[in-house]
């Protein structure tokens, strides 16, 4: 009799929390959801990086729903495929801001596809956060406009002093896309910082242009061969707007005899590179923004098992900042609290998105990220972040080290300052 009673209140109970639980579901399902919008190319040139960001999006909505949403409230991304093309950016960006009505939005990577979207976010006063561009100009477009990665002025000279004072190289040759800003400026940031840090105004032994698109690099690798046979070059530094160019390049290079050592920039983070470039990218080296064996914080590192969990494989770079440009959009719409979200309308809550995401210091994000005072800075609307470096070794991506943003500005040889040489963790 006594235990039939237990069971009859152990079922009593148990349908009381399933039915409370039900009942919490119920009402997170009633609410209006929050609705933040991307633009995340899923074809064409840049749909490696593309795919790769929509999933760490995804991933941080899920994860901020999983927690109860923003102040109860689920967590949604409208994600429009920009295709890769400039017309269908700028066509997206309009339907987020005039039909889908999103509070703010992300995405998107290099300057070229950026521009497509930016000035009409700007002019529909909705922040957008650059999730993987990196040319620090880009936020001059103006206030509603803010980058989640560093600015290729810091990687530009990290790059610089990696070669130096890691590598030992003191003369490279350079190859990068004539069509692409982001390409363009890069090169523009490496060749000053590595001229100076070398402290020889001819540290650049040859440069090279393609075009985005390009597969036959027959021509340009040809001349690039004759200054080696004329030259001492101690590597090529390939700085990439999207994944699939490099490996080409690579395996170009090699076939004609070209043997240098590789390093590559940001815009080759990605698998495509092994896949593609297979034995010709090994041993190669890549600028990059996150290593999912070397997470900085505990947020990375939950990040990182989370990620596994959901897609099965280790996330990289793109993955990791179409995540926190999310979680950035979360945090600050929690920040701003319920009570003034709710007696805002659309305009103001755009507008207090823009004001908070200034000043707001973010602890949800895979490491600190925090917006310096715009009056004080070059490039505004950029947060100071390390920069990471892998190297491909065995058909993986692994870290090597990591220079922090301050040192980035560290000079490289001991004779041109009493400064000591980057601090490059290990």
């Amino acid at each position: 009799m006594a235990d039939g009673i237990r069971k009859i209140v152990k079922s009593l109970f148990a349908a009381v929390c399933i039915a409370s639980l039900l009942s919490g579901f119920a009402t997170f399902a009633a609410e209006a959801p929050i609705v933040v919008g991307s633009i995340w190319s899923q074809v064409g040139v840049a749909a490696p990086p593309g795919q790769a960001g929509l999933r760490g999006g995804r991933l941080a909505v899920k994860i901020v729903n999983e927690r109860g949403g923003v102040f109860g409230r689920p967590l949604e991304l409208k994600n429009i495929d920009g295709q890769s093309d400039i017309t269908v950016i700028s066509n997206a960006a309009i339907r987020l801001i005039e039909e889908v009505g999103v509070v703010a939005a992300c995405g998107l990577c290099d300057d070229s596809l950026v521009s497509a979207a930016g000035s009409l976010f700007q002019s529909g006063k909705t922040p957008f956060l650059v999730a993987s561009a990196t040319t620090p100009t880009i936020p001059s477009i103006g206030d509603y406009i803010f980058m989640v990665p560093f600015g290729d002025n810091y990687q530009g000279r990290a790059v610089a002093s990696f070669c130096v004072a890691t590598l030992g190289w003191k003369r490279v040759a350079v190859i990068r896309d004539g069509a692409s800003a982001y390409s363009t400026e890069l090169s523009k940031f490496f060749i000053e910082a590595f001229r100076e840090i070398t402290g020889d105004e001819n540290a650049v032994i040859h440069q090279e242009i393609y075009r985005t698109g390009d597969v036959n690099f027959t021509a340009q690798l040809t001349r690039l061969r004759r200054q080696c046979d004329a030259n001492t070059i101690d590597g090529i530094v390939i700085i990439p707007p999207f994944p699939q160019d490099s490996p080409i390049l690579a395996k170009q290079a090699r076939r004609l005899g070209i043997r240098l050592p590789i390093m590559l920039t940001d815009g080759a983070d990605d698998p495509t590179v092994i896949e593609v470039g297979g034995e010709h990218v090994e041993g190669a080296f890549i600028s990059t923004h996150f290593a999912a064996e070397y997470p900085l914080t505990e947020n990375a590192r939950r990040f990182v098992e989370a990620y596994a969990a959901e897609y099965g494989t280790e996330p990289g770079a793109f993955e990791c900042l179409g995540f926190d440009a999310v979680m950035i959009l979360a945090e600050t719409i929690g920040a701003i609290g319920r009570e003034k979200w709710d007696s805002m309308s659309l305009v103001q809550k755009r507008t207090a998105i823009r004001d908070t995401i200034q000043i707001h210091a973010y602890v949800t994000t895979t490491m600190p990220i925090s917006y310096p005072d715009p009056e004080t800075v070059r490039y505004p609307r950029i947060p100071e972040k390390p920069v990471v470096f892998k190297e491909i070794k065995n058909g993986h991506r692994v870290f090597r080290a990591i220079l922090d943003p301050e040192d980035v500005y560290k000079e490289s040889r001991a004779d041109r300052a009493h400064d000591s040489p980057p601090a490059f963790r290990r």
